[in-house]
């Protein structure tokens, strides 16, 4: 987009930000603007328009002479210039002195030029270290003249919020009363047949959880409704927005009005098409279930999921894919089953239940590795503080890393909410949708009602690789039996595996009609089971002696009684795969599908006959026990991930973020950089200078979406200089010790210090099986939203998930000392002071 355009539209959109019309003049303005370039506006708006809380003091630094110039309860130095520029700004933004004005200001043709051009150079000699000013964007302006933004729009993980019933978008006038009998005017914002949101247009003292009565003054004007008729309602959300108070109200249950149902029944189903229902609940449940479907297949780290017995955790499950199944890899003993749980024996257990009794989360950082004897593999594992305690760190990691097995585990603990488990779709139940997910059985109840906490397991072997050289005291040996599990634990953990669908670069769709199947001189009748564009699945009567390769010709017998003029006899399809029964093929079409009768038939049924077609649903674990630990993973998945997208242009960008309920020291502290909020977050450190260009892309570029993950190390020093706060940031990729302690020796005298691996994946076709239901009811209403975001999705290109090992790597590079509590507790004060 032209910089001077962005200008224009900024201009123009400067009067109206503090108007209670804004979001209308805004949407009006950029209605042929793509979601991103509407987010950067916004953006940038938002941070023009914040209110600017600096004192201006320009003696001796312009020509012309100051005055003081009261303002707000503070008294400014301003020259003759600058009180224009204020005044001017004032009336723009509504008598606000924002930070629009203050550059303004700073930009003035004076002397200020001079200290920019000493801040620009100041900026330089950070970024020759490195570092820069933390900031919401780029002290560097790009090809563009424009300032890169560090802002990225956010998501929430597992959030997706549900209705019970549609909601219309409608206006009208209600009353409102209190339980002292004070008297409220209010305007709906929506409304449903048990519940509404409303606009209180005078202040008001109400809460959560109040109760009042509400009139229908509106209505009645209109509709046979009594004003007189009060009806009782709850408060289940209060929330401000642009300095308007709106209130979420609920119907109380106990009031039964069957008349009162009846009319807003056909009130909402009369009007809704011309008010249109309101499905923004339904539009961010898409958005946070898309993205996390294109994470959980490509995560790296592996969810456990305990119960307690005794005072000990037993792992019962783990949630595995193809991209985190490798940490189990050493653990499957020689019975087939999975020891992983045996790492948490007693003593540990304790230790962990105590830390989870008085924090939010615990942390275990264990090292393990294994021997195989006489037949049996015998497994040692130990904790960072049982080898300081009895000083056999250098020997137990000297010995175990030089076994192939030899890996080193970062694992988090966090309670679960079991009523995270099941997460209805966001589609009211009484609409017919497909794909509706059904709720858990009574068996997969009863298997996840012992389950009171979750782990995630990451595997940060290589972050550590160079801290592994340490020297062997031979007479310690032995007392590294302590570390061996013993061969009597008992195994329970069970392995629950996340299936994902294949993606196809096309869609099938289940269909039932008769076939007949000519292999060489041989007949066979058959049903055709599933159906493409560019192939079929096709079930015989009777076994045919065929292979893999072999051409057949297929005469379409059920739809030629259908569709007669259709030229169905014979086409030509080659046997893709057949099963060891040889009943069951699969055909695909060979050369040029545009061509051939059959897909062009096929494509006609899909295109006219979409109502007989049903999409073939592949993920056969959808409804059951793996769908309700998917969904206490999501509630609070133990990683931050960065997605990017690619447009039709190929331009790759870095657009979103996810966040989590259980937030890390990295999640802190990027919560409180300049900008951040809770629709979006400051990413600088991961984005800072040309760490897109130069670290991230290069080697995305390299991979497809079948390539192993790459893991880097990104390493962030916060410090203060010139009193202004500096992060400086460095990537490093392999065993590089040395560099890891050079830069934790500058940052331990007096910064905040922190260690992120960065796992970049590249994606493939989005999961809209997964949001098919969401999908089809978003259409009904609004189908614009429904291909905006499905395009949406298509865009994502690759994911940077990022994961805080700060405690970790200090306990290898500076083991025994306080440099944990003191990093924790400097983070606190620098998060404290915001």
């Amino acid at each position: 987009m032209p910089n001077h355009y962005f200008d224009q539209l900024i201009d123009q959109l400067k009067p109206v930000v503090y108007d209670t019309d804004f979001d209308t003049l805004f949407q009006s303005l950029t209605e042929n603007e793509d979601g991103p370039t509407k987010f950067k506006l916004k953006m940038e708006l938002r941070r023009l328009a914040a209110p600017c809380h600096r004192t201006v003091d320009l003696r001796n630094q312009v020509d012309g002479e100051c005055r003081p110039y009261e303002y707000n309860g503070r008294r400014h130095q301003l020259d003759d210039v600058a009180i224009e520029i204020f005044e001017r700004g004032l009336e723009t933004y509504k008598g606000v002195f924002t930070q629009d004005t203050f550059e303004q200001i700073l930009d003035a043709d004076n002397h200020l030029r001079q200290a920019r051009e000493e801040e620009r150079a100041f900026a330089q000699s950070l970024a020759d270290h490195n570092a820069e000013p933390l900031s919401g964007q780029s002290p560097f302006l790009n090809s563009d003249n424009e300032a890169e933004s560090y802002l990225l729009e956010t998501f929430h993980f597992g959030q997706y919020p549900y209705r019970a019933e549609e909601r219309m978008n409608f206006t009208i006038e209600v009353g409102l009363e209190d339980s002292k009998g004070k008297n409220y005017q209010a305007v709906t914002a929506d409304i449903s047949i048990t519940g509404m949101r409303v606009r209180v247009n005078d202040e008001h003292s109400l809460q959560y959880g109040d109760s009042l009565s509400l009139y229908f003054t509106g209505l009645a004007k209109e509709f046979t409704v009594n004003p007189e008729t009060r009806i009782p309602y709850r408060v289940v959300g209060v929330q401000e927005l642009d300095g308007k108070h709106y209130l979420s109200l609920n119907r109380d249950p106990d009031y039964q009005s069957a008349e009162l149902d009846k009319f807003f029944h056909r009130f909402i189903n009369g009007y809704k098409k011309r008010y249109r229902v309101n499905i923004d609940n339904t539009y961010n449940t898409i958005l946070n279930k898309g993205h996390e479907q294109f994470l959980l297949p490509r995560m790296q780290q592996l969810p456990v999921f305990f119960s307690e017995s005794n005072k000990q955790l037993v792992a019962d499950y783990v949630l595995t894919t193809d991209n985190n199944r490798f940490i189990l890899s050493n653990w499957i003993n020689e019975l087939n089953q999975i020891s992983f749980g045996s790492i948490f024996n007693l003593r540990r257990s304790r230790w962990l239940l105590q830390d989870l009794a008085q924090k939010e989360h615990a942390r275990l950082l264990v090292m393990t590795f294994s021997i195989t004897a006489r037949g049996k593999i015998y497994n040692y594992s130990a904790t960072a503080e049982e080898l300081q305690k009895t000083g056999l760190w250098d020997t137990y990691i000297a010995f175990g890393s030089k076994k192939a097995s030899w890996r080193v585990y970062q694992i988090d603990l966090r309670r679960v909410d079991l009523n995270q488990a099941w997460q209805p779709q966001s589609v009211p139940k009484n609409i017919n949708v497909p794909f509706r997910i059904n709720p858990p059985t009574a068996q997969v109840k009863r298997a996840i009602a012992p389950l009171r906490y979750m782990g995630v397991v990451n595997d940060i072997t290589d972050s550590l690789q160079g801290f592994f050289d340490t020297g062997i005291e031979k007479e310690q040996l032995a007392s590294l039996k302590a570390f061996a599990h013993p061969p009597s634990t008992p195994i329970r953990t069970k392995e629950a595996r996340l299936e994902f669908i294949n993606l196809r670069s096309e869609k099938r769709f289940s269909y039932r009609s008769r076939c007949r199947v000519k292999v060489g001189k041989l007949v066979r009748d058959g049903m055709i089971i599933d159906l493409s564009v560019s192939g079929l699945q096709v079930q015989i009567d009777t076994p045919l002696p065929a292979e893999k390769g072999d051409n057949v010709d297929i005469s379409l017998t059920g739809f030629k009684k259908l569709y007669k003029k259709a030229k169905l006899d014979h086409l030509a399809y080659t046997i893709a795969s057949i099963d060891d029964a040889r009943t069951t093929l699969r055909l695909k079409i060979e050369g040029d599908h545009e061509q051939h009768m059959g897909s062009e038939f096929i494509r006609f049924l899909i295109r006219e006959q979409r109502d007989l077609l049903k999409l073939q649903v592949e993920n056969t674990s959808i409804n059951g026990l793996e769908l309700c630990l998917r969904n206490l993973y999501c509630d609070a998945p133990g990683s931050l991930p960065v997605f990017l997208y690619r447009n039709k242009k190929r331009k790759t960008s870095v657009r979103r973020a996810g966040l989590s309920n259980w937030p890390s020291g990295w999640a802190k502290l990027l919560a409180k950089f300049p900008g951040s909020q809770p629709s979006a977050i400051n990413l600088q450190p991961l984005l800072r200078g040309s760490s897109l260009t130069e670290e991230l892309l290069p080697r995305l570029n390299e991979m497809d979406r079948t390539s192993e993950p790459v893991t880097l190390l990104l390493l962030l020093r916060l410090y203060r200089q010139n009193g202004e706060d500096i992060v400086q940031t460095q990537w490093l990729e392999g065993n590089d010790n040395q560099a890891i302690e050079s830069f934790i020796e500058q940052s331990i005298p007096n910064s905040i210090f922190r260690a992120i691996t960065v796992t970049l994946s590249r994606t493939g076709r989005p999961d809209t099986q997964f949001i098919q239901a969401e999908l089809n009811y978003i259409s009904r209403y609004a189908a614009y939203r429904a291909q905006e975001i499905e395009e949406d999705l298509w865009q994502v290109y690759a994911i940077a998930d990022t994961v805080d090992v700060t405690e970790s790597l200090l306990e290898f590079a500076l083991s025994g000392t306080d440099a944990i509590k003191e990093q924790q507790e400097r983070l606190n004060n620098w998060l404290n002071k915001f």
